[in-house]
């Protein structure tokens, strides 16, 4: 390749380089991508969701939050991670522009390398042909008659010097052949780690550029979930009534619970407890229980008198969320929560709602998945 063929090819490749980032992604960052982009059902499914069989309804319930909640998690990861792939861009950004200051400085010497070796091989062919002139002035010497000895001698010199001075050439021209090849080398070399730089500029770039749309997404992906559980929410409720057994719970932490909230309600145990508010509670009680429940807490009548008519709102045998373990009445340090400007209160008043529980507006403590 001439030395104007290589500025051509070096000019494309730059350009190409200056071109938007390939969508290129480093197979970590695809896969954790791919964990945090939870498809989120359009109106159609939507619909869909509201005809799901009966025993299913909890189950679409627990799922939704399930899902919101891991998808909370992934993007509060990928939003620590982002100042460390932005610093990536910025290191492999300095980098290419690194490798393309080499390729130019390689391109400049293979340049100056070729015209040295051209000039060489130029003085080279140069000496050559007077080194065969003076070889043909010595053959023509020897033949003239009279032979004159003097102007043999004189030849014979001119032809010595001349050889001399064709093999010197050729050495020049070899030295300069070499630093032309090694010169071609470097540029190759150069030419690849544009290649390597380039390629790893443009997956630095697409991995910021798909993590910063993950994290703009999320707000309205939660929320779509979010919505989709509350919507589920009264459907959980009906149809786990209409087939609830105390196998369908379980316990978190000692509180005994549904199932379906199970997950929900640790999650929000543990992460209260990271923020500094210890949370306790009672979940599930038996109809039993509910009725001498209704009985402590003097209700008119344990089978007709509304809730609000007992000293301590209590729901009638039968309708209690608690007699499902969709329900708890929360504690915080070993006291029922009954103070609405109490840290606990206020923490679960902002938080309680990203893992599916809603407050009962008249009791601070009773929390579940409808709010009733």
């Amino acid at each position: 390749m001439n030395s104007y063929g290589i500025v051509n090819a070096t000019t494309r490749r730059l350009a190409r380089a200056r071109r938007p980032a390939a969508r290129i992604a480093g197979p970590a960052l695809t896969m954790l991508l791919l964990t945090v982009a939870v498809a989120v059902p359009g109106p159609a499914q939507g619909a869909a969701i509201a005809a799901t069989t009966a025993s299913s309804a909890g189950a679409t319930w627990s799922n939704l939050i399930r899902r919101k909640l891991t998808l909370e998690a992934d993007a509060a990861r990928l939003t620590a991670l982002l100042p460390t792939l932005r610093s990536t861009v910025t290191i492999r950004n300095a980098n290419l522009l690194h490798a393309q200051r080499t390729q130019w400085a390689a391109v400049t010497t293979v340049i100056q390398a070729n015209t040295a070796d051209q000039n060489a091989r130029t003085r080279y062919a140069a000496a050559r042909t007077a080194a065969a002139a003076v070889q043909n002035a010595v053959t023509a010497e020897q033949k003239r008659r009279p032979h004159s000895n003097s102007r043999i001698a004189r030849a014979t010199r001119a032809l010595t010097a001349a050889t001399a001075a064709a093999q010197a050439r050729a050495v020049t021209a070899g030295r300069t052949a070499s630093a032309s090849k090694a010169a071609r080398a470097v540029y190759t070399s150069a030419t690849h780690q544009i290649i390597t730089a380039t390629t790893a500029c443009q997956t630095a770039t697409k991995a910021v550029s798909d993590t910063e749309q993950t994290i703009r997404s999320w707000p309205q992906l939660a929320s779509a979930l979010a919505a989709q559980a509350a919507a589920t929410s009264e459907p959980a409720v009906t149809q786990t009534r209409a087939n609830f057994t105390i196998a369908q719970t379980t316990q978190v932490y000692g509180i005994t619970v549904n199932k379906i909230v199970a997950y929900p309600l640790q999650r929000m145990i543990d992460d209260a407890a990271t923020a500094g508010i210890q949370l306790s509670g009672g979940g599930f009680r038996t109809k039993q229980q509910q009725i001498a429940l209704r009985t402590t807490n003097g209700c008119p009548d344990v089978w007709t008198a509304p809730a609000s008519s007992c000293k301590v709102p209590t729901a009638i045998p039968g309708r209690s969320l608690h007699e499902l373990g969709l329900a708890i009445d929360l504690s915080s340090g070993q006291k029922t929560i009954t103070d609405r400007k109490g840290a606990a209160f206020i923490w679960l008043t902002a938080n309680a709602g990203r893992y599916g529980l809603v407050n009962l507006p008249s009791e601070p403590w009773h929390w579940s998945i409808t709010g009733h």
